[in-house]
This record gives C-alpha cells, structure tokens and sequence, in this order.
C-alpha cells in the first residue's frame, strides 16, 4: 500500500536525484516532463532523448503507448553476453512492439559496434520485438519541430488529470464539421470555454490521433495549421 505521507513531488525530487547521481560524470541535461499518452511524469536523462521523445512517440500518431523505464535486456554474440538498457519499449497501434535505443554520434561501422547491434536485433527478435536505433542523423533535422511541441504539450500538462468534457464534445463537432483551418478558427468557436482549456484539449485530441497539428513552420498558436484525421 502507498504510504500516504510520501507526495508525489517527494517522489518526483527522489527519482530525480536518483537519475541525476546515476549519470556519472555525464553533464547531459535531464528533462522532467508529462506524457498525455501516458498519463504519467517522466524523467528524461538526455536532449536526444527529449527530441526522441517528442517526435518519435509521445506525437507520433501511430503510437499506443510507451514504457522509458524497460527492464534491461540481455544480448549475446560469439563474444560476451551484454546487458542492455533500453530507452524505450513501444507499442504501437497496429500491436507491434518495438524496442528503441538513443545513441549520440552517427552509425559507427567499426566491428564491435556492429556485433553488439546486432547482438542486439537478435535479442529483439527472439522476444518477438522490432528493434530501432536513434542517432544524430535521425534527431537533428526534426529538432526544431520537436521543440515546437514542448508549448503545446504545456498546455495539455495544464489541464492534467481535467476532463472537461463539454469542452471535448463541442471541440470534436467542430473539428469535423470545418475539417482543416487554423487554431484560431476553433477558438471562436469555442469562445464560451477558456482560451487555454481549448489548446489543452486540443493538443490531447492530437495526441490521441483525431487530429494533425501543423508546427513544421511555425510555434504553436492561434495560426497554426490543423487538419482532421477522420
């Protein structure tokens, strides 16, 4: 049973510590952050892992859900056996799961890094699983996109646990109705409910997959581009 006396931001203050003495003498930021998709408070020990993050699955549309704490893993080759952490373990929509890893640097080819990836492929497919690596060459062209997002999702994180209802449903009837438009069409049709309690719901409706929000262009506001998923 949960001891009552320890509160969430206690808890939230000992993971953080915790992530931070782990890191070594690494000086790689760590990001606290809320997942919609999720539900949930993550603590993020890197930049590459924020923008994977971001891009590759709390906004992607094709994601169900994800898990940034896996167990390690266990892989081998003629060599050694390692153990591996995982960044994430995925599932997607279609109910695959996939196993993801942050890498810094671009694909090495020296032999050992390549015995360990696949090593590692082999251990992903014994246990059913894709397996995907992240490096520099796949996170900094989606940098500034991914960033872009870290607003909208303050405003979902504003409304957690919130289920405004009313909201939702008169959000959902105009989105169908008008198809595509910018933000600021939404919110004059919604002006009897808050500004901020809209953008909420809205960000939660695209990360749900009912609707694309448009940030390869510009920040999120009121001239952001939108277009219904149905």
């Amino acid at each position: 049973m949960a001891n009552p006396e320890i509160s969430l931001k206690s808890s939230l203050r000992k993971s953080v510590l915790k992530t931070y003495r782990a890191r070594g003498r690494s000086v790689s930021n760590l990001w606290l952050v809320y997942s919609v998709k999720t539900n949930s408070d993550w603590i993020l020990p890197s930049d590459r892992q924020l923008i994977h993050w971001l891009y590759f699955l709390e906004t992607n549309p094709d994601v169900e859900s994800f898990n940034l704490a896996p167990e390690p893993i266990l892989s081998a080759d003629e060599n050694e056996v390692r153990a591996t952490e995982l960044d994430a373990e995925v599932t997607y929509r279609d109910g695959s799961v996939a196993w993801h890893e942050v890498k810094a640097g671009k694909e090495p080819n020296d032999p050992a890094h390549l015995s360990q990836k696949q090593a590692q492929v082999n251990a992903a497919a014994k246990a059913h699983r894709k397996y995907k690596r992240f490096n520099d060459a796949d996170l900094a062209p989606i940098v500034k996109i991914s960033l872009r997002w870290l607003m909208a999702i303050s405003y979902a994180a504003a409304i957690r646990d919130q289920q405004h209802n009313n909201c939702r449903t008169y959000l959902l009837i105009a989105i169908h109705e008008q198809k595509t438009g910018v933000i600021n069409s939404l919110l004059v049709e919604l002006e009897v409910f808050e500004f901020a309690i809209v953008l909420g719901i809205l960000v939660r409706l695209a990360i749900e997959g009912y609707v694309d929000i448009d940030l390869t262009n510009r920040s999120f506001g009121r001239l952001t581009p939108w277009k219904s998923r149905e």
